[in-house]
C-alpha cells in the first residue's frame, strides 16, 4: 500500500486545483471543468477564484464567457449551491445532482425573515417545477416576472418559496444575464447549444472520478459532503465508490486510509507558493479534512471572525503557504482602489512577501483597480 504524508497530500490538491500553464480567457473553460465547478453563490467570489489560478484574464472575460459566448454557465448544482461550470459539461452535473437527492417532497421551512413556510408535497412540487420549466420555454425571465407565471399555471401556494432567493424550484434551471442586480432564469437545454441529458448513475460515478482527480486521496464520506451534504446518504456515497471497483487503490495517509484513481498515484513534491484564496474557494471546499488545513492559531481567528463563526472555514478568505492555512485576509473597494488587508498568522519572510506583491497585482489588475495593500503584525 502506498504511504504518503499530510505535506504530500495538501501539495497535491493544490497543484491538482492550480493547473499549470494556464495564461488567458481562451483557458478559462478548461480551468472550471477541472475544477469541478467554481462556487458561485458569490459571483465576486467565484471570479476571483479564476482570477488567481489563471494569468492575463479580467473580470469581464469572465462575464462574456457566461453571457455572451455561453462557454461558462451558472446554475445549481454540488450541494445544491450555484456554482460555475463548463457549459457543455452542466448536464453532467445536473444528472449527478439528481442522483444524490432524488424526487422529494419540501419539508416546513422558516426563512431568514423568520416567516413559517408550509411544506410542500412531492406532487405540488412536481407540477410547480413543470410550471417553471413551461414559463421558460423560450424566455428569459426575472424572478419576480417568473413567480408570477408559475401562480397563474399552480396558485399562490409556492409564491413566497420563489421568491425566498433559494433553489426550492429553480434546480434544473441556469441563470440568464443579470439586468442590473437583478438576476434572470433561462432553461438549460435552450440556453446551451448541443444539450443532451445525462443518465443520473452514469454521472454520479463520473462526478466521483471527477472529484478523486482533483481533490483525491478521499472517503466516501468525504465524497458525499462535497458533492451533496447530508441530503446524500451515506450508503448511497459508499456504493458509488463500490462501483468503481479496480479502478481505485487505497493509500494510507499517516494512519489515515484514503483512495485515489488506481491511475493516478502520482504525489507532487515542489511546494506552492503563497496564494490569496478568496472565500467559498474550491480548494478549501474539496479539502474535507480541515484539522489538516487550519491549524490552531488560524482555527482560533476562524472562530473570532464574523463569518467564521457561522459558516466555518468556507466562509473566509485564507492566506495559504504550500497548501496550509497561514492567516485570513479581507478587501473592499473604494473608489478605483480596492483595498486589501492581509493578517497572516506569523511573519512573512522576503520570498513571501514577495509573491503576496504578485498575489494582490493579479488581483488588481484583474479587477481593474489599484491594490492598495496593507500587512498586520502577527
Amino acid at each position: 500500500m502506498l504511504s504518503v504524508r499530510w505535506d504530500d497530500v495538501r501539495r497535491r490538491r493544490l497543484s491538482r486545483s492550480f493547473p499549470l500553464g494556464r495564461a488567458g480567457p481562451e483557458r478559462l473553460v478548461d480551468l472550471a471543468r477541472d475544477l469541478c465547478g467554481v462556487h458561485a453563490q458569490v459571483q465576486a467570489s467565484a471570479e476571483l477564484q479564476l482570477a488567481v489560478r489563471d494569468d492575463g484574464i479580467t473580470q469581464a472575460d469572465v462575464r462574456a464567457a457566461l453571457w455572451e459566448s455561453r462557454s461558462l454557465v451558472k446554475a445549481w448544482t454540488l450541494r445544491g449551491t450555484l456554482h460555475l461550470h463548463a457549459a457543455d459539461e452542466l448536464a453532467l452535473w445536473h444528472a449527478a445532482r439528481r442522483a444524490t437527492v432524488g424526487p422529494r417532497e419540501l419539508e416546513a421551512w422558516r426563512d431568514p425573515a423568520g416567516v413559517l413556510h408550509p411544506p410542500v408535497g412531492l406532487d405540488e412540487v412536481e407540477s410547480t417545477r413543470v410550471a417553471v420549466w413551461e414559463a421558460l420555454d423560450g424566455r428569459c425571465l426575472l424572478r419576480d416576472e417568473l413567480v408570477e407565471e408559475v401562480v397563474q399555471r399552480v396558485g399562490p401556494k409556492p409564491r413566497d418559496r420563489l421568491r425566498s432567493g433559494f433553489a426550492f424550484f429553480l434546480g434544473e434551471l441556469c441563470q440568464g444575464p443579470p439586468q442590473g442586480a437583478k438576476v434572470t432564469f433561462v432553461r438549460p437545454d435552450q440556453w446551451i447549444e448541443g444539450w443532451q441529458e445525462v443518465d443520473e448513475e452514469v454521472a454520479l460515478i463520473e462526478a466521483c472520478r471527477r472529484y478523486l482527480r482533483t481533490y483525491g486521496p478521499a472517503r466516501p464520506g468525504d465524497f458525499r459532503q462535497w458533492i451533496g451534504g447530508n441530503a446524500f446518504g451515506m450508503q448511497r456515497a459508499r456504493a458509488v465508490f463500490d462501483s468503481l471497483g479496480d479502478e481505485l487503490e487505497e493509500i494510507d495517509v499517516e494512519g489515515h486510509r484514503a483512495y485515489v484513481l488506481a491511475e493516478d498515484t502520482a504525489f507532487h513534491t515542489a511546494k506552492q507558493r503563497l496564494r490569496l484564496l478568496p472565500e467559498y474557494d474550491v480548494y478549501v471546499m474539496g479539502f474535507r479534512e480541515r484539522e489538516h488545513f487550519v491549524p490552531e492559531p488560524v482555527r482560533d481567528r476562524v472562530a473570532r471572525h464574523a463569518r467564521g463563526r457561522y459558516e466555518g472555514p468556507a466562509g473566509v478568505r485564507f492566506v495559504v503557504v504550500d497548501g496550509v492555512a497561514a492567516g485570513l485576509w479581507e478587501r473592499r473597494k473604494r473608489g478605483r482602489r480596492v483595498e486589501l488587508t492581509i493578517a497572516p498568522a506569523r511573519r512573512l519572510t522576503k520570498v513571501q512577501r514577495a509573491e503576496l506583491d504578485a498575489e494582490t497585482e493579479r488581483i488588481g489588475a484583474f479587477l481593474g483597480l489599484e491594490p492598495v495593500v496593507s500587512v498586520v503584525a502577527p
